[in-house]
């Protein structure tokens, strides 16, 4: 592993361990608040940083693995990519119609607190719908194999 990859893992990790500390405060707030829109409030942001710590923990294995496949390995990739593709977009169609039903109860309920977490709810889908879009379009144009050979063929190994 290059200098370059290990200070990247060690720069990794330490951005993990400033989210973990986030992700502590967090979940203490969450659970000694009593009022429900604040405990929401925590809870957004609690997830937010959850998902940002498995991102990071993600990004490390990235790194760590050394870049020699097998042709089963290439197609194992390929036929996780077509299954993401389908998944996230069955998923992106449930995220539309969440983002109706949220603005539908926005426009009905009466508490303006409320009224205003539904609308952020609703707004969250709509931006969810956007980032799962983005999301499919980046991973189907990173390549099987992350160092290429003379040939699309052929299987490079890091040394």
């Amino acid at each position: 592993m290059s200098n370059r990859t290990t200070e990247l893992i060690d720069l990794l990790k330490k951005q993990i361990e400033v989210e973990n500390a986030a992700l502590e405060a967090l979940t203490k707030a969450e659970n000694e608040s009593q009022e429900p829109p604040v405990k929401l409030c925590y809870l957004d942001m609690r997830l937010d940083t959850w998902k940002h710590v498995k991102f990071l923990e993600g990004l490390i294995e990235m790194a760590e693995k050394v870049p020699c496949d097998e042709w089963l390995s290439k197609v194992d990739r390929y036929i996780d990519r077509v299954k993401l593709e389908k998944t996230l977009s069955s998923i992106m169609q449930q995220e539309s119609s969440m983002t109706e039903l949220s603005k539908q109860a926005a426009k009905m309920i009466d508490d303006p607190i409320g009224k205003m977490l539904l609308e952020h709810l609703s707004s969250d889908e709509k931006r969810h719908e956007k980032a799962l879009k983005e999301l499919i379009k980046i991973v189907k144009q990173m390549p099987l194999q992350t160092k290429k050979g003379k040939k699309g063929s052929d299987i490079v190994c890091e040394q």
